[in-house]
């Protein structure tokens, strides 16, 4: 599940690239992506199971944390990271989040840290590096490396307060209740700093987009945060979060058979490592 939703995320470029020529900025993208999600899980939730739409105030609070912090400010600070650095510099800063998970683990909940998992921490840390090219260039301004840091913090907050705090809950439930919090702040940014009119009279123009818009939101939303939120009823977070980090492999790989893009040797390496820092985390789990 973790391996498939990670491809989705991964899957994401390919949506950036067609709407590139849409006429919407960075962020009113990846606001109008969040409005149309939850729609689309709100109806989701309504024709599989309307019990998954009963949550308690304590349930509610702590989605509409994971909402705001952990989906939509870090996705506002992942798309600035990648308009200041570019998206190998961010894939890269925003993969701190398995280290920075299994850190917590570590430190706050006493988990063991072994020798295996700090080899494949190290593994996956470069492999990620020599995929987005960050260990092979330079790197880009102060600012946008900030922003990629934070996004990886949040990318971690978002990881450890789902598997910690909603563990209770039915995946349905935990996929949406967040989604609505992001949205809600989605909408809010379209409203007050946009122009509804102009994005409702550019979809009516031009319906493609609005198509891939849809596709946008149910590929990388809906079933990659659903299938993600269903492992983490079989995986503790810290496999979940490693095994995740195979999105930016994912995206080298698109990239490579669709839109032709290089793949020099380091890259390759770095798809290498990555597979291999998965392969070791697995034996480690089936040997305990």
């Amino acid at each position: 599940m973790v391996l498939v939703a990670a491809t989705h995320w991964g899957s994401n470029g390919i949506f950036v690239k067609l709407l590139t020529d849409s006429g919407f900025s960075s962020i009113e993208r990846t606001s109008i992506r969040l409005v149309i999600a939850v729609i689309m899980e709100a109806v989701l939730v309504y024709l599989s199971d309307k019990r998954c739409f009963q949550i308690d105030t304590k349930g509610l609070f702590y989605s509409f944390s994971i909402g705001a912090f952990g989906i939509y400010l870090f996705l506002i600070l992942y798309t600035l990271s990648i308009a200041r650095t570019g998206m190998g510099t961010a894939a890269v800063l925003i993969y701190l989040m398995p280290t920075l998970v299994t850190l917590y683990a570590c430190i706050f909940e006493k988990a063991k840290f072994t020798w295996i998992k700090a080899v494949a921490l190290v593994l996956n840390l470069s492999g990620c590096a020599l995929v987005s090219g960050i260990a092979t260039g330079s790197l880009a301004d102060p600012l946008g490396i900030l922003f990629g840091v934070m996004a990886g913090f949040l990318y971690a907050f978002n990881n450890i307060m789902t598997a910690r705090k909603l563990k209770d809950y039915p995946a349905l439930t935990k996929m949406f209740y967040p989604a609505l919090a992001a949205a809600i702040l989605a909408l809010a940014y379209l409203v007050v700093f946009s122009d509804p009119t102009r994005i409702v009279n550019v979809f009516m123009a031009n319906p493609k987009i609005l198509f891939i818009c849809i596709l946008w939101a149910f590929c990388c939303s809906i079933c990659t945060y659903y299938l993600f939120n269903r492992a983490l009823s079989y995986l503790d977070v810290e496999t979940a979060s490693l095994l995740s980090t195979f999105e930016p492999v994912a995206a080298v790989l698109f990239g490579l058979f669709l839109f032709n893009e290089k793949l020099d040797v380091f890259g390759l390496i770095g798809v290498v490592l990555v597979i291999v820092s998965l392969v070791i985390n697995e034996m480690k789990e089936k040997k305990e």
